[in-house]
C-alpha cells in the first residue's frame, strides 16, 4: 500500500465525516479500510487508533457480537500483536474467539481463525508450554472441519510440531507429524545456508542440530528480498524455522540502512561448507555419535562488518569422539588459524579446534567460541 493510497483514504474519511457524520456506517467502513492500509504500510499506532474508532462505530450500529464488529476487532488485535503488546493481543483474540464460538460454533472456520491467531501470540510471546496444551484440541477441530489431509490442517499440525520441537518433546513430534523428527545435522546446516543465500538477510542468531534449526535473520539495505519484519520462513523437510526481524527491535540494535550482504553471504558459505563436513563426519564417526549443536557467535557485535563465528558445541560427545572429530575437522581444506591459541587447538589441546574454511576465509569455525555463555545442550537439543 503506497503513501498516496493512505492519503486518499484519509481524505475519503474526512469527506464522509463532513457529509454524513462521525459515526455513520459509510464513515465507519471507510475508516476500517484506512486502518487496514495503515497496518499494511507499517503505521501501526495510527492503525490501532483508526481500528478502535471503526470498532466503536460497528458496535454502535450492529452490536458487539456482529460479524462485522468482530472482524474489525480481530484486525485491531492483529495490529496490537505486531506491536508486540502480547497480553493485550491475547485478550482481544480471546474475545473474538469467544464471541465467534458462541455465534457460529467452535468448529466454524472463523472461530478456528481466531483460535489460530490466539495461539500465534502465545508462541511469539514465548509461552510455549501453554501453546502446547492448547494445540491438541485445535488440531482436532481443524481435522473435523477441514479434514485430516487438508492443507490448513497440515499447516496447523506443523505449527504444533514446531512448538513441541522447541520444547524438546521430539517423540511427540513424530506422533503429530507421522514422520521422523531427526535429520542429519549436515543437511540441516546446508538448508540454512541455502535460505541465507537466497535472502542475504543478516544472521542475527542460529541454533541448529539434528532436530532442526531456529534461525533469526535481520533486514538490511543489501538483502536480496524485500521481506519485512514479522515474516516467517520454514523448511518443513528439514525442521528449519526462520523469523525475520527489524534490527531496531533487538536488545542491541543495528542500523537497517547498513549493507551487510557480503557478511551474510560469507556466513552462508561457511554454513554450507560446514554442513558438507558434518555430513561426512556423521558417516565416519558412526550413527548417533556426532552429537553437536551449531550456533552463530557474535564476538564483535555490533561491529557487523566482522563476520560472526560458527561454534560446534560438542559437549554431549565423548572425549574419544571429540578427538576423532578434531582429526576429521583438520582434514577439511582450510586457511591457517589466525592466532596461536587456535593453532594449539588444531593440535588437539584442551582448547579444541578453530579453523577457517577455504569456502569462507573470514568466518572462524570453532569448537569453543562462546561456549562459556551457553549451558551445555541436553540430549533433546543435540
Amino acid at each position: 500500500m503506497t503513501d498516496r493510497s493512505v492519503d486518499a483514504l484519509r481524505a475519503e474519511v474526512a469527506r464522509l465525516e463532513t457529509h454524513h457524520g462521525f459515526r455513520e456506517l459509510e464513515t465507519t467502513a471507510a475508516r476500517h479500510d484506512l486502518a487496514g492500509a495503515l497496518h499494511e504500510s507499517g503505521q501501526l499506532l495510527e492503525a490501532v487508533e483508526q481500528y478502535a474508532l471503526a470498532w466503536d462505530g460497528f458496535a454502535r450500529r450492529f452490536g458487539s457480537s456482529h460479524l462485522f464488529t468482530l472482524t474489525c476487532l480481530n484486525n485491531l488485535a492483529l495490529v496490537v500483536r505486531d506491536l508486540r503488546r502480547w497480553d493485550e493481543a491475547l485478550n482481544l483474540f480471546g474475545q473474538v474467539h469467544g464471541e465467534r464460538a458462541a455465534m457460529l460454533g467452535p468448529a466454524h472456520p472463523l472461530t478456528l481463525n481466531a483460535a489460530n491467531n490466539f495461539l500465534s501470540v502465545l508462541v511469539r510471546k514465548g509461552d510455549l508450554a501453554a501453546a502446547a496444551d492448547e494445540y491438541p484440541a485445535f488440531v482436532d477441530a481443524c481435522e473435523h472441519t477441514f479434514g485430516p489431509e487438508d492443507g490448513t490442517t497440515q499447516a496447523v499440525r506443523r505449527d504444533y510440531a514446531d512448538v513441541l520441537r522447541r520444547l524438546g518433546r521430539h517423540e511427540e513430534v513424530v506422533r503429530v507429524l507421522g514422520t521422523s523428527a531427526v535429520w542429519p545435522v549436515g543437511r540441516v546446516l546446508i538448508g540454512c545456508a541455502r535460505l541465507m543465500r537466497y535472502t542475504a538477510l543478516f544472521p542475527v542468531a542460529l541454533t541448529a542440530s539434528r532436530y532442526g534449526a531456529e534461525l533469526t535473520l535481520g533486514v538490511h539495505a543489501g538483502a536480496r528480498t524485500d521481506m519485512g519484519a514479522g515474516r516467517e520462513l520454514r523448511d518443513d523437510d528439514l525442521g528449519i524455522l526462520c523469523a525475520v526481524v527489524d534490527p531496531r527491535d533487538l536488545p542491541e540494535p543495528y542500523d537497517p540502512a547498513e549493507d551487510l550482504r557480503a557478511t551474510a553471504d560469507e556466513v552462508a558459505d561457511a554454513l554450507g561448507a560446514l554442513g558438507e563436513h558434518l555430513a561426512e563426519a556423521d558417516v565416519e564417526l558412526g550413527e548417533g555419535r556426532l552429537r553437536v549443536r551449531v550456533f552463530v557467535h557474535h564476538a564483535h557485535w555490533p561491529r557487523l562488518s566482522v563476520p560472526p563465528s560458527l561454534t560446534l558445541d560438542r559437549r554431549l560427545m565423548s572425549a574419544r569422539d571429540r578427538t576423532r572429530h578434531d582429526r576429521l575437522l583438520r582434514s577439511v581444506p582450510h586457511h591457517p588459524a589466525p592466532d596461536p591459541a587456535a593453532r594449539r587447538g588444531l593440535l588437539g589441546s584442551r582448547a579444541g579446534s578453530s579453523i577457517r574454511l577455504t569456502a569462507a576465509p573470514r568466518v572462524t569455525v570453532s569448537t569453543t567460541a562462546g561456549l562459556d555463555t551457553r549451558p551445555a545442550p541436553t540430549p533433546s537439543e543435540a
